[in-house]
């Protein structure tokens, strides 16, 4: 029936992948405790985040609605508006319009909301942290990559993923002990 044990590979692997979500709808879709997270307070947010849940029952109908927005607005606007003389006499009218990114606070402002010299140095300190502990795991990722991408059929994507966890691993880790280093 199969011609390689690849193909069967890829069988029961689909089929596991097809049975896992059948089985994770069929938890959601339970009667009895509605499908919803009974613990509303674990949701995932940030400073610019929403999340609506709304329940609905119509006789023996019960609908439930999630909505979530996560980063939202992205961008914060801003216009204004300008009149100046011109040489000539006549009135120039300017419209300014600036977008920027909405960006959380994880510093707090010092005088005039600007950061202060030593927010601007730790900030400094951390990415010079993070970028030597990506560099630290480059060099250690390197010897051990080969090796996992030997592993027949998953071997590349293995290492893939070790990889790139090591380096974000090492910079986050690396970063933070910059910070510590460093007092800040």
């Amino acid at each position: 029936m199969f011609k390689s044990s690849s193909q069967l590979l890829s069988v029961v692997l689909g089929l596991g992948l097809i049975g896992s979500n059948m089985f994770s709808l069929f938890i959601l879709a339970r009667k009895d405790n509605g499908g919803i997270p009974t613990d509303l307070a674990n949701l995932p947010n940030t400073p610019y985040s929403s999340v609506q849940i709304r329940s609905e029952k119509d006789g023996d109908k019960h609908n439930w609605s999630f909505a979530t927005k996560q980063h939202d607005p992205k961008t914060m606007l801003a216009y204004e508006t300008s009149e100046q003389p011109t040489f000539s006499g006549k009135i120039k009218t300017k419209h300014i319009h600036k977008e920027s990114l909405a960006q959380a606070v994880f510093y707090p402002r010092g005088e005039g909301g600007k950061l202060t010299q030593s927010q601007i140095l730790c900030i400094e300190k951390k990415a010079q942290g993070a970028s030597n502990g990506q560099l630290i795991a480059d060099s250690a990722s390197v010897q051990i990559t080969p090796a996992i991408t030997g592993i027949p059929i998953v071997g590349p994507v293995l290492a893939g993923i070790f990889f790139g966890q090591a380096r974000k691993q090492a910079a986050q880790i690396a970063g933070d002990i910059a910070l510590d280093f460093n007092d800040c």
